[in-house]
């Protein structure tokens, strides 16, 4: 039977409550305390604390004015028996301020914990006086005063950055490497975080969850700069490594995977009969993917030779399904990771345009590109969408000229002025072995492929956010790029001649390279994006990367401009598309590093950096 609504807050019914004996909110430890010389562990604890108190001393008078903000406070890390855990909480005095912050994780066996609190420089002589209490006083029934909590702690020492991180201790980055941190705030202060940290030029994520005393975002930082933002701040209260990698969806069996996709597909609501689509020029894709199929009818599909079909193929590895589960998604494993409803405001579309096995007579590229998108307008002539094509070639390069495939492409976007299409092609990536010693040199020397040099399209590099490498298989690897900068394998037009346009025009993320210090560098599972697995029989997830992967999410970022603004020319959509993007702090330093663009050798300098593209990130791309 159905419960009645509460809704009478008029009435008021008396009776029927249950008394309660109180309860004290203070923290009470159980038990006895271990046994201690009280004397002798009363003078180790106190001379601890005073080297802890003279190095808080210095940590506070290090904060550097107009940038720190909060209150003076520093951060002390206690040392407590593993049987005693009850004895944390009893860390903390919210009267006093002082307020536990992280307690790490411990692995099995060890003998002890440590818990880390926050001390306002009001209470510095807080636990000093608990210590003087506990040698000298003792309570009514004859036992040293604060006992409880004084008998149950080991040492004592100021904190680091280190203190404060509680994932398990294989996690903790190498000192001089810079990852993401997933920085715990405490409550109140994120605002003042992000103050001190955009002060710091530390990057930050916009994106931050809510908890209850909590709120979670993330910095981009090595160990050192952490911990000159915990001089100059009072928010964090903890510290992890950013673990939003596919790696964990790839290890998975193939009945968990499918509980995920069962579970966003439950969530899915399907795009409406008037959207927009997302038009794949591709290897073809797998409509039988349950995540792809809500967004891929069976006559959406075409092939430039029907004899083709229309599905993906091994030879190319399952190319276009993961073009098209990055288009549909972004990164799959938000969509996979996120509660609540998730909206397709557009629908796909996809043109096989490479054959089964092998490819194409390179004279028929802008032929082959044409029909495609010629199948796809006559099937749906008024639907809007956005065409999108990976498929890149060397033939043709000659320093930005024009190739007989760009300048098809290039017609094909304007269409006479009658026919406008929004085409979104990506830059192309190197080939062969990437070895780190060579980035971002070798970059800057190979030129975009074909049809990259089209000036009407919109043309697509990749950079990079991806830096945490979770996988111990790989703990001592390294990224190749730093966070915020060019991915490995993405080209630009660093050579091409002064007259022809600057490429790429955007760039999006394309995932990381890892390297050994030894081998060529290698695409690493926790360095690239989630997407849809041309097999799902055998599993429904892979990974996904370079300038194929950000020419999907450029797609991705039109396509859901065009379904808020219907009205709008596929030339303005562009334009939104290259206004929107803004340098990353690493972008930046690359033109700050050129040398002083008034001397003639720092002009060239950052005329070279210009020519290899304005790699700007679109707004969408950094949440």
């Amino acid at each position: 039977m159905a419960r009645p609504p509460r809704n009478r807050s008029h009435f008021f019914l008396d009776g029927g409550g249950q008394g309660e004996a109180y309860t004290s909110p203070r923290t009470v430890i159980s038990g006895l305390p271990p046994a201690r010389a009280r004397a002798q562990h009363a003078a180790k604890l106190s001379q601890s604390l005073a080297t802890a108190i003279a190095g808080a001393q210095q940590f506070i008078a290090n904060r550097e004015a107009g940038i720190a903000e909060g209150e003076h406070g520093f951060y002390l890390q206690f040392d407590i028996p593993a049987a005693e855990r009850g004895a944390v909480e009893a860390l903390e005095n919210k009267p006093a301020g002082i307020e536990l912050v992280a307690v790490p994780q411990v692995a099995a066996g060890e003998e002890s914990i440590t818990a880390t609190v926050f001390v306002p420089e009001r209470s510095v002589e807080f636990y000093s006086k608990k210590v003087d209490a506990y040698r000298n006083e003792e309570t009514k029934a004859g036992r040293p005063k604060n006992q409880n909590l004084i008998a149950r702690i080991e040492d004592v020492r100021l904190a680091a950055v280190r203190s404060l991180f509680t994932d398990t201790p294989d996690l903790y980055p190498q000192p001089d490497l810079a990852v993401w941190w997933e920085v715990w705030i405490r409550d109140g202060k994120l605002a003042s975080f992000r103050t001190v940290a955009e002060r710091l030029n530390i990057p930050l994520k916009d994106h931050a969850i809510r908890f209850p005393e909590r709120d979670v975002v993330l910095a981009h930082g090595t160990e050192a700069i952490i911990a000159r933002l915990l001089i100059n701040s009072d928010a964090v209260a903890e510290l992890r490594l950013a673990k939003d990698t596919p790696s964990t969806f790839l290890e998975m069996g193939a009945a968990e995977q499918v509980e995920w996709a069962e579970d966003l597909v439950d969530r899915l609501v399907a795009p409406n009969a008037l959207a927009p689509a997302i038009c794949l020029l591709d290897s073809g894709a797998t409509r039988e993917h349950p995540l792809i199929a809500p967004a891929l009818p069976a006559a959406h599909q075409h092939a430039y030779d029907n004899n083709w079909g229309v599905g993906d193929s091994q030879f190319w590895n399952g190319h276009g399904t993961s073009m098209a589960g990055v288009a549909l998604y972004g990164d799959l494993q938000q969509a996979l990771t996120q509660q609540g409803a998730v909206e397709l405001p557009y629908w796909l579309e996809t043109i096989k345009i490479l054959p089964p096995n092998g490819g194409n007579d390179p004279l028929l590229y802008g032929a082959i590109t044409e029909t495609g998108m010629t199948k796809a307008e006559a099937s749906a002539p008024l639907r809007k969408r956005v065409f999108c094509m990976a498929v890149t070639s060397e033939i043709g390069l000659a320093r930005g000229r024009p190739s007989s495939w760009s300048a098809a492409v290039d017609q094909l976007t304007y269409g006479g002025g009658a026919l406008r299409r929004l085409i979104v092609i990506a830059a192309g990536n190197l080939r062969g072995d990437i070895h780190a010693a060579e980035y971002p040199d070798r970059n800057d020397l190979e030129e975009a492929e074909s049809p990259a040099q089209a000036w009407n399209a919109l043309i697509v590099g990749a950079y990079t956010d991806k830096v945490n490498i979770i996988d111990p298989a790989f703990g001592d690897w390294a990224p190749v790029a730093p966070a915020g900068d060019l991915s490995p394998a993405s080209r630009t037009s660093g050579t091409w001649d002064r007259q022809w346009p600057v490429r790429p025009d955007v760039v999006f993320e394309g995932g990381n390279f890892a390297h050994d210090r030894v081998n060529p560098s290698s695409h690493v599972d926790d360095l690239q994006l989630l997407t849809t697995y041309y097999r799902p029989n055998i599993r429904l997830f892979d990974t996904f990367g370079d300038t194929s992967a950000a020419a999907a999410l450029g797609a991705n970022l039109c396509a859901n401009i065009i379904s808020a603004r219907p009205t709008l020319w596929p030339e303005t959509v562009r334009g939104l598309a290259i206004h929107s993007a803004e340098w990353t702090p690493a972008m930046r330093d690359h033109f700050d590093g050129a040398g002083d663009a008034s001397h003639e050798n720092g002009n060239a300098a950052a005329l070279r950096l210009g020519r290899a593209g304005p790699l700007s990130c679109p707004e969408k791309c950094r949440r």
